[in-house]
């Protein structure tokens, strides 16, 4: 399901009340199971700027509200502080402080650490529910054959795409083993997004240099801060566009994060107000117009 067509149902869902943040984890986690809806979990960290920030910007956005009602989201308010157990759980990564999703039987199948700005989570929250039936058919796929590689390889991918790391990791090491030479693509992606730098690059050997390869292998230069490396092969893969897919704008993004920190302004801003202005309601184009606001003034809430 495109996200374009999720579009319209955040509109008209503009008009009805916004959602109520429950604070009852085992409530509302019960009454999600009873009527099989998701749960978007938010973990909050009181008294933190970015947390309180987002509470008081992103969560109460009509954007974001609008995301929530469409997507038929319960919603839950955590304390990251008092739940840390919840967190690495569902989540993982990060300092306790995020949103993820859990499915009607619990099961958490999307994760996003830190903070998100309206638009960043508005586009999120349609990516995950345009992604349900997937997820949906690729479990039932998983369950008639749980050793098959290529169907490790789609709900790991799947996931993936998502945040999520609950057994993503499992299921694309199951298709590594079992000769699906994607998973380890998959897996040096997981790892970079995890800070797991070396075992990255040891997931990329030989693997073929092309495409959304190349993409993953920008993305751990610049997290390793290697921005100079990470420009020219990002740059390279832009070349090589029609293999990029729906990469093709995690390539610019990081492109233009790389080239910020290279101090190449001139050429990063105009890449980025170019990503921000394709308007397909993803989350690359809202973490562009962040990436732009953090030049244009530093203490907006970035980090590098």
């Amino acid at each position: 399901m495109s996200r374009l067509l999720v579009l319209p149902a955040l509109l008209a869902a503009c008009s009805a009340p916004p959602p109520q943040w429950s604070t009852d984890v085992a409530g509302t986690l019960a009454a999600a199971q009873q009527a099989n809806a998701d749960v978007l979990v938010y973990f909050a960290l009181p008294g933190r700027d970015l947390s309180e920030r987002m509470e008081q910007q992103s969560l109460p956005a009509p954007a974001v509200q609008a995301a929530m009602r469409a997507g038929g989201f319960r919603s839950l308010r955590i304390d990251g502080f008092a739940r840390q157990d919840l967190y690495r759980q569902w989540i993982g990564s990060g300092e306790g402080m995020g949103v993820c999703v859990l499915d009607g039987s619990g099961r958490c199948y999307a994760a996003r650490p830190g903070p998100q700005d309206p638009p960043e989570l508005a586009a999120y929250l349609a990516l995950v529910a345009s992604r349900r039936p997937a997820i949906t058919s690729a479990r039932a796929l998983l369950v008639a054959h749980a050793d098959d590689g290529a169907a490790q390889l789609r709900l790991g991918t799947l996931l993936l795409e998502l945040g999520c790391r609950r057994d993503t990791e499992r299921l694309l090491a199951g298709a590594a083993a079992a000769g699906e030479p994607e998973a380890r693509h998959q897996l040096a992606r997981l790892c970079g997004l995890d800070g797991r730098l070396e075992e990255a690059h040891h997931w990329l050997e030989g693997v073929e240099r092309r495409g959304q390869v190349q993409v993953t292998e920008g993305y751990v230069l610049f997290k390793e801060r290697r921005h100079g490396e990470a420009v020219a092969v990002l740059e390279s893969a832009l070349r090589d566009g029609e293999r990029l897919g729906d990469d093709r704008q995690r390539a610019q993004l990081f492109l233009g994060k790389a080239l910020h920190e290279c101090a190449r302004d001139a050429e990063a801003i105009p890449l980025l107000q170019s990503l921000a202005a394709e308007r397909l309601g993803t989350t690359f184009e809202g973490a562009a117009l962040h990436t732009l606001a953090h030049i244009q003034n530093p203490d907006h809430g970035h980090t590098h």
